[in-house]
């Protein structure tokens, strides 16, 4: 493993292992001096071999029916389960998938890269590995499954904070005679996050374009492994003493120490006033952020900084926007047979509460419309030459309706992308070979927070709340010909995806 005198700044973040923050060495050395002078051309990649979550999962037996409130006889037939050492999740029993799961083929093979990359961000924090025997020994003494499921059984993944949409919701369930399983119900923003290797090879293609945002911000390279090994934080067996989700001021009760800023705020936070390294060392975010920003400053050299680093002013989280809380998940923690739906509802709006900023039901997505996508150039004369302003555009039609240049048509709207990706686009002019959309755009479509996403090789997806709408290619698409006509010879107007709700 790369290591070098900017380790002891990543430990800003929160801790060691040991509960040991090094905070004056932190603030002692200004880590970004020590990143590469010259902008490398390829990083390095992980190795790591095969998938080992990539086989069939076990699902719950047909008894299970609620595994929020399973029955006497669900319990029985977990335990009659036989157990494998297929998919050895972090507990030491196994990741299955809930008998109703509801998941694609595309959202189980993300379960399965995301428990994968979560596994490989747990090496670098000191995380058990399966692979060494005594360790798995030493998990079974305490085994318990994993349970996932995309169903959303509670009706919760419409629940939207600040603008932020839920990722999912998790128990800690401990059943009848004293058998006890993990419960993870996942909503449409956790499969729109990238994994480790996306996250890797857009970070090599942007140092070659000489942009190092992507390899030194640590809020971008938030990913589908980092928001599993969180969850995974909270597993008793996995941390000991129990891992929380803390506040960044334990007299307020909200501001959860979520995201790296935050984190970062958590640690620097004075030990009189409730921070340091007793409460990093309970908060599940401060260990999936130190692991994660190990991982890529491991593979890139370069410091993947909170954007609060520099500023040691700020212990308070009110100075901040809450700008990390993605597909933020609800934790309810530990429940029994005992526990009702009231209870659990209380816990809801509690952790609702705590968030700051007022809670909201996120809309669903109408229905008999379509979401358009069009690439609109134009050439730019100056002095010398030419150039070429290229972006995409977003509108929402009625079905079946083209939309065309500068179309004002009250049934016609255009959408302002909220990123994470840049609709300005390196397209070069050749209309006869128009690129797909590639990136993440978040959308607000009539009240329904949506994120269109492509990895630029395909149409891509809209994933909404509770749904993910599959796209396709405008017949235009793949043709310089009959594009719609625009105001000016310069602007070219070309039609590229479709996606219709």
């Amino acid at each position: 493993m790369h290591v070098s005198s900017t380790f002891p700044a990543l430990l800003s973040f929160g801790l060691l292992a040991s509960g040991l923050v090094v905070r004056d060495i932190a603030e002692d050395v200004d880590a970004e001096t020590l990143n590469p002078k010259t902008i490398p051309q390829t990083i390095r990649r992980l190795g790591r071999g095969e998938n080992k979550f990539k086989k069939q999962w076990k699902t719950a037996p047909a008894s299970c029916t609620d595994l929020v409130h399973p029955s006497e006889q669900c319990i029985k037939d977990m335990q009659a389960q036989p157990h494998t050492n297929d998919v050895i999740a972090f507990s030491g029993g196994e990741l299955k998938l809930d008998n109703n799961h509801k998941c694609s083929d595309t959202q189980f093979g993300q379960f399965q890269t995301a428990a994968w990359d979560a596994l490989q961000l747990g090496s670098y924090m000191g995380a058990p590995d399966p692979k060494n025997y005594k360790d798995a020994v030493t998990w079974r003494r305490k085994k318990f499954d994993i349970y996932v499921t995309c169903s959303d059984p509670k009706n919760y993944c419409n629940i939207q904070k600040d603008g932020k949409n839920i990722g999912g919701y998790a128990y800690a369930v401990k059943g009848w005679f004293g058998y006890m399983y993990y419960y993870i119900a996942a909503c449409a923003p956790f499969f729109t996050m990238d994994d480790l290797d996306t996250k890797i090879n857009q970070i090599e293609k942007d140092l070659r374009n000489g942009n190092l945002n992507s390899a030194t911000r640590a809020v971008w390279q938030k990913n589908i492994g980092q928001v599993f090994l969180h969850e995974m934080m909270h597993l008793d067996v996995v941390g000991q003493p129990h891992i929380n989700d803390e506040h960044v001021d334990p007299d307020s009760a909200q501001n959860w120490a979520y995201g790296p800023n935050r984190t970062h705020m958590l640690a620097r936070r004075a030990l009189n006033q409730g921070g340091g390294a007793a409460r990093a060392s309970t908060n599940a975010d401060s260990y999936a952020w130190l692991a994660n920003s190990k991982l890529f400053y491991d593979i890139t050299n370069y410091f993947p900084a909170p954007d609060n680093y520099k500023d040691k002013t700020r212990s308070s989280p009110a100075d901040t926007p809450n700008m990390e809380l993605d597909a933020w998940m609800l934790d309810f923690g530990a429940i029994t047979e005992k526990t009702t739906d009231a209870e659990l509802e209380e816990r809801k709006n509690k952790i609702l509460a705590s968030m700051g900023g007022a809670s909201e039901e996120n809309k669903p997505l109408p229905k008999g419309k379509s979401l358009s996508i069009a690439m609109v150039t134009q050439v730019n004369s100056h002095s010398g030459g030419a150039s070429l302003d290229a972006r995409w555009h977003f509108y929402t039609t009625p079905l079946n309706r083209a939309v065309a240049c500068d179309d004002k048509s009250p049934e016609v709207k255009e959408l302002t992308p909220q990123g994470p990706s840049d609709p300005k686009s390196n397209f070069g002019g050749n209309h006869k070979e128009l690129v797909w959309p590639g990136g993440s755009f978040k959308l607000d479509i009539e009240g329904a927070q949506c994120e269109y996403k492509s990895d630029g090789s395909n149409a891509g997806n809209l994933y909404c709340p509770g749904r993910v709408v599959g796209c396709k290619e405008d017949r235009l698409k793949a043709t310089d010909q009959g594009l719609p006509q625009c105001g000016s010879s310069r602007v070219k107007f070309h039609p590229a995806v479709f996606c219709d709700f």
